[in-house]
Order: C-alpha cells, then structure tokens, then sequence
C-alpha cells in the first residue's frame, strides 16, 4: 500500500516536471489585447514566414467555460489577451526579426 502511493507520487512528480519543461521552452516577446491583437497576429504571421517557431496562446484563464470565454471574445470592456510566444532557441533570431518588422511598419506608417 505504500509502495503504491509512492508510485503514484513519483508518475505525478515526473508529469509536472514534464509540464513545466516544455513551458519553459516557450518565451513570451509580446502580449496584447483589444485592437493590438490584430498587430499580434501580423508579427506572427511574419516569424512564421521566417522559419521561426511560435504561436499565439490566451492569457484567459484555464478553468472558464468556453461559453464564459465566448462572452469575453465580444465584451469590449474586457477583451482576451493574448500571448506571442516564441520557442527558446529561437529567441535571438525572433528579436532581430521583430526589429526588423518594426523599423518596416514605422518606416511605412510614415508615408
């Protein structure tokens, strides 16, 4: 008997440890919520065309329903945030891009 609950503690101890490795491989470069979501998904749409592994998470609590989660998506008085997240190995190549992209929209935004 305890032989089984230490088992059982050492797989929950090994799950959590696996959880929190792959996230800590993810490194957040930007969050935004509102109308900057829409520049959010530009500047990932543009790593993504550059080779650069990343992805767009929400910030919305887990433990909320998706119909509470839907509501949220239409209240303009609390709009979901959200997260570009970009893999650790290519962080350095993401920044420099991300420069890039921003020097190309200010330059554009100019004329």
């Amino acid at each position: 008997m305890v032989m089984g609950g230490l088992l059982l503690l050492l797989v929950v101890l090994a799950a959590m440890y696996l959880l929190y490795s792959r996230s800590a491989q993810w490194k957040t470069v930007m969050a935004a919520s509102g109308p900057e979501a829409r520049d959010l998904h530009a500047r990932h749409a543009f790593l993504k065309s550059k080779q650069v592994k990343c992805r767009v998470k929400s910030e919305t609590d887990a433990a909320l329903s998706a119909i509470q989660t839907a509501a949220e998506a239409v209240d303009l008085h609390h709009p979901e945030s959200l997260k570009l997240d970009v893999h650790a190995k290519d962080l350095d190549k993401a920044e420099a891009l991300l420069l890039q992209y921003e020097e190309k929209h200010a330059a554009s935004a100019l004329l």
